[in-house]
């Protein structure tokens, strides 16, 4: 089994960090692989609502940039953990761009 976690926080050793390392310690020593992926050191925008990716349905966005790695790392893994500070009672600008993307 293969769980990916993506920290949607902009501090990158911040408290989301420790909180999803927290979360995979069990994982990992049941013998699962694991990774934790950090947004705030990625290129990634939001949807433009060009609506390629339904055109296409390759599994790709046509916005060139890192959302389309995490996209398939998320494709590829058997469980997905979403980390996130609150800010205004939503979750931060780097985490809503991969949620709208994917």
């Amino acid at each position: 089994m293969k769980v990916v976690a993506f920290n949607g926080s902009p501090r990158v050793d911040g408290n989301t960090n420790d909180m999803l390392r927290l979360a995979l310690e069990p994982i990992e020593e049941a013998g699962h692989e694991t990774e934790l992926v950090q947004l705030a050191t990625r290129s990634l925008r939001g949807c433009i609502a060009c609506f390629k990716c339904a055109e296409t349905q390759n599994g790709r966005c046509a916005i060139d940039d890192d959302g389309n790695e995490c996209i398939q790392k998320m494709l590829q893994a058997d469980a997905i953990l979403l980390g996130s500070p609150t800010y205004f009672a939503d979750v931060t600008a780097e985490m809503k761009g991969l949620i709208d993307r994917a």
